[in-house]
């Protein structure tokens, strides 16, 4: 390869640029290039968060009316937040608070938290052989802090390599106040058209589903909610909370699977360790204008964080203390991966 190429970033690389223009004015990314036909932009603007993200140019993400928007539009109460949800592949939402706006206390917490909207310190791109293998590595830190409140930090570190077709997200999430706080991750993956389209499905180890609310139950809600219509008018979202069923060492995933997108099969897989993401939500969300499918793990349902407390689900990360999350997203594109993943879910319920 070496041999070949004077500069690797003729095939493969990540390149930091900043946005320019309207509400995204401002914004950091870098833009990265496996060689492989993915690409994606990571956004250390936003959390460290993945925008664009394209596989031989066909998009695989969600891109909401906003777009891109500056964290300097966030507004934080009530369902506001939706101001600025640009969407993208993975949207992040934590940390001390995810789901439906609410009152916990004294606290008025808006939807989905704060740290999506936190830019990111110590930013550093990596690009390096490591004897045969080409890595590139991006990694940045966010805090989610008040002056006599939490004081929480979020390092994250995104990967892939020449050649691959998949994307490694690992978090760090430690508290490094001396009270413990709640800790409400949701990793809101975001898939749309063409990915999306009738011919998809979700493919998971699916041991129950759980409607959300009295509309997402409605008609044949829960039956068809791995299925998929074209836009419908008028339509209103629908979220359902899935258990699954994970191996022997607690790795379990979740996909979405299409096998006529232009002729040709294509699929994503996330994959992650149920214990450190006990729970998954889906975001069906098929309307006009806004046609969409959020396959989101999480540490907790995102019911808001007075709903959990009441519940006796929320978690908590103590004083001092340190938690992993590791997920890695791949593409299938061939029927062969497509079959083995249908094979892999049946199997996973199976044991």
């Amino acid at each position: 390869m070496r041999s070949y190429l004077s500069d690797l970033s003729s095939v493969a690389g990540a390149v930091p640029y900043t946005y320019s223009d309207g509400k995204a004015d401002g914004v950091r990314a870098i833009g990265v290039n496996t060689g492989s036909g993915l690409e994606f932009n990571v956004i250390p603007g936003r959390a460290m968060d993945i925008y664009n993200c394209r596989y031989r140019g066909i998009p695989l993400y969600f891109n909401s009316a906003t777009g891109m928007t500056s964290p300097a539009y966030y507004e934080e109460p009530g369902l506001r937040w939706l101001r600025t949800f640009f969407g993208g592949l993975l949207s992040t939402c934590g940390i001390t608070y995810c789901g439906a706006p609410g009152t916990d206390g004294e606290d008025e917490l808006g939807l989905h938290g704060r740290i999506g909207n936190s830019g990111a310190e110590n930013v550093c791109i990596s690009e390096r052989w490591i004897e045969d293998e080409y890595f590139i590595t991006l990694s940045g830190r966010m805090r989610e802090a008040s002056v006599m409140g939490e004081n929480i930090t979020l390092t994250r570190t995104i990967s892939t390599s020449l050649g691959a077709k998949s994307i490694k997200i690992e978090d760090v999430i430690e508290n490094q106040g001396f009270t413990p706080q709640p800790l409400m991750m949701l990793y809101h993956f975001n898939f749309g058209f063409p990915l999306l389209s009738e011919t998809s499905r979700i493919v998971a180890p699916i041991v129950s589903t759980e409607p959300r609310e009295k509309q997402s139950a409605e008609g044949n809600g829960v039956a068809e909610c791995q299925e998929f219509s074209g836009p419908v008018t008028g339509y209103v979202e629908k979220v359902f909370f899935h258990k699954l069923a994970a191996d022997s060492k607690d790795r379990t995933f979740t996909a979405l699977i299409n096998p006529d997108v232009g002729g040709q099969p294509l699929g994503v897989v996330l994959r992650y360790n149920q214990k450190q993401l006990p729970e998954l939500t889906e975001w069906k969300m098929i309307g006009e204008d806004c046609y969409v499918c959020g396959l989101e793990p999480g540490t907790v349902n995102p019911v808001g964080r007075a709903a959990a407390r009441k519940q006796g689900k929320l978690p908590l990360i103590n004083a001092q203390e340190t938690y992993n999350v590791g997920i890695e997203f791949e593409v299938l594109d061939t029927n062969e991966q497509i079959t083995n993943i249908k094979n892999e879910a049946s199997k996973l319920v199976s044991l």
